[in-house]
């Protein structure tokens, strides 16, 4: 019988984090598969799907390594912050990610441009 592990908070924040800089999403699954992630999607293997052609856009479309940047957005009321990743030539992330941390859990969220 498989077991799902149980990650602290800021282990799975820098493994993201790790995941989106290197472009690898796998790296990300069994932190995703955590009790302790909720995501805003239909289920968690679909969210990563997204996650994974996004990554995989981003390594196509970008130059030079990732940068993130996090950034709250104006009037946010609900303790949402945006992990944006940007290259070294373009103005607008390649990456960006909502994240949403409370009650030991971690939501999570990617907008597709």
């Amino acid at each position: 019988m498989n077991r799902i592990e149980t990650f602290q908070i800021e282990e799975i924040k820098q493994n993201l984090i790790q995941s989106c800089i290197e472009f690898k999403a796998i790296n990300f699954l069994p932190y995703l598969l955590s009790p302790s992630v909720t995501v805003d999607f239909p289920n968690k293997i679909r969210f990563y799907g997204f996650l994974k052609t996004i990554l995989n856009c981003a390594c196509q479309d970008s130059q030079g390594m990732l940068e993130l940047r996090i950034e709250r957005e104006p009037g946010d009321k609900e303790n949402v912050l945006s992990y944006n990743f940007y290259d070294e030539t373009h103005k607008y992330p390649r990456i960006n990610l909502k994240v949403k941390e409370g009650n030991n859990r971690l939501h999570l969220d990617i907008l597709p441009f």
